[in-house]
């Protein structure tokens, strides 16, 4: 018998894969109903990461087959960059406290609602600042990139995405895309450490996955057909970022 909690939970998850789909910071809505749920939020970060997995893959398959994107898309050194850094990140989010992550947690929160109420100059998906060549500070910002979303992950669909867009000069639909190709990649072996060592809740873990996989699909078919998707996502982003931080600091 499902209890409200399970429902609850897929829906949360129906909501991550849709805003992560479309743009980036969909892992709100996940731990924003664990934490109503009482789940300490640094238990919560770990076990959003199956549905991540499983959402992206689905992602890319619906966009791949409305062809948003090809596979001359795929490039190699941002996956090993960032894959490296989000090992890393992945150690640290296994050993933090559970009052130093919401310090963080809640820093990010904080960030991404002044971005949502008034977008920063960096994040503009307008024009691309740089041209296509690698260098030195590339690389240094996927590493960074993958460090963040091994540790927190909240946010990095949008951070990879302004990288791709902003720095690397590749084309919206492209670099949304490619995003879920990156964060699929690290994903896989930054799950599987927290499976080795034991720190994934999976009950609440594969809730999320089911509803984060329906959301993917919902959202992947959309963006398909459809060239304003992520304007509608922008306010129910920032509700659920008001609820999850009343949550934590307030009861």
């Amino acid at each position: 018998m499902m209890e409200l909690s399970d429902w609850l939970l897929i829906g949360g998850g129906t909501f991550a894969g849709i805003i992560n789909t479309i743009s980036g910071s969909g892992t709100l809505f996940s731990l924003g109903v664990m934490a109503l749920m009482d789940i300490p939020l640094v238990t919560a970060n770990i076990a959003t990461r199956p549905g991540v997995f499983f959402q992206n893959i689905t992602g890319i398959y619906v966009l791949r087959k409305y062809r948003q994107f090809t596979k001359n898309d795929i490039k190699l050194w941002p996956i090993v960059y960032t894959g490296i850094g989000a090992m890393l990140g992945a150690v640290c989010a296994g050993i933090v406290s559970g009052h130093f992550f919401n310090l963080i947690a809640s820093a990010v929160m904080l960030l991404l609602l002044l971005q949502y109420l008034l977008p920063l100059k960096f994040l503009n998906f307008t024009t691309p600042l740089s041209d296509k060549s690698k260098h030195t500070f590339h690389y240094a910002l996927f590493f960074a990139a993958g460090f963040y979303g091994g540790f927190i992950q909240i946010g990095i669909g949008i951070l990879i995405l302004t990288i791709l867009f902003r720095y690397l000069a590749m084309p919206y639909a492209s670099a949304n895309a490619y995003k879920l190709i990156i964060i699929t990649i690290y994903t896989l072996p930054t799950t599987l450490y927290f499976a080795l060592t034991d720190k994934i809740l999976w009950k609440p873990a594969l809730l999320l996955a089911l509803g984060q996989i329906i959301g993917a699909y919902l959202a992947a078919v959309f963006i398909s057909v459809k060239t304003n998707a992520r304007s509608w996502a922008k306010w129910i982003t920032v509700l659920m970022i008001v609820i999850t931080l009343l949550k934590i600091w307030a009861f």
